[in-house]
């Protein structure tokens, strides 16, 4: 589960206006833009309050519903709406709001959002290639996007060493460690590059996650590397 959210609220005002009509001295967004704007904010608010509360989130989804009616470009509404129903436990649902909310949108919150819907669904290389879009589109420059990436592609990381995808693990660490590095993602990395065969790097994140305080990477380091 998200240890927090993240809503771009200052994005909805602008993700959910269509073509602006010019007229004389000024340019103004179409009406039912503005309406779909506000309520797909409305919806953010609401799930950002109460994303405990079942009520809530259907409500913020009856918002997004109207919003989506109002304006069917608005990108913000489809990624609330995909907020609420990932809070329900809904997650193939969930995916597809974010799908469109990738086509319309296509930011990096927009593709971790979707690939941790991916990974609940055990399509762990649909999450591990959102996760690289993500990274790819900036997730990390943000203390929040960091944490949320780091330890969403930590997790993915852990599924496919459990898996036995040793190359694919070391992906997903990777971009763990790129986005925020700890000695427990330098630790697990070093134990995916050991069993893929890659002994050099392994000492190597082992040594640095000891250095870093981890009481398993020292362990392993002096076993393993000496």
């Amino acid at each position: 589960m998200k240890k927090h959210i993240i809503l771009p609220f200052l994005v909805a005002m602008f993700a959910c206006t269509a073509t602006v009509k010019a007229n004389p001295g000024f340019i103004s967004a179409e009406p039912d833009s503005e309406k779909a704007a506000a309520l797909a904010e409305q919806a953010s608010w609401t799930i950002l309050l109460n994303f405990f509360n079942t009520d809530s989130l259907n409500y913020a989804v009856t918002l997004c519903n109207k919003a989506i009616d109002l304006s069917p470009g608005c990108a913000e509404a489809y990624s609330s709406r995909g907020f609420a129903r990932y809070f329900m436990n809904d997650y193939q649902t969930a995916e597809k709001d974010f799908d469109v909310a990738v086509q319309k949108r296509g930011s990096a919150q927009d593709f971790e959002d979707r690939g941790e819907c991916k990974f609940h669904l055990s399509d762990n290389d649909g999450a591990l290639a959102d996760y690289q879009s993500a990274a790819a589109k900036g997730q990390s420059l943000t203390a929040s996007g960091a944490d949320l990436l780091m330890a969403d592609a930590n997790d993915l990381g852990i599924a496919f060493y459990n898996a036995g995808q040793y190359t694919k693990a070391v992906q997903a660490f990777t971009i763990s460690i790129n986005s925020e590095i700890t000695g427990t993602n330098l630790f697990n990395r070093a134990n995916a590059e050991y069993m893929n065969g890659d002994s050099a790097s392994a000492c190597t994140d082992w040594h640095t996650s000891w250095k870093m305080g981890s009481k398993q990477g020292k362990k392993a380091y002096k076993k393993m590397c000496r």
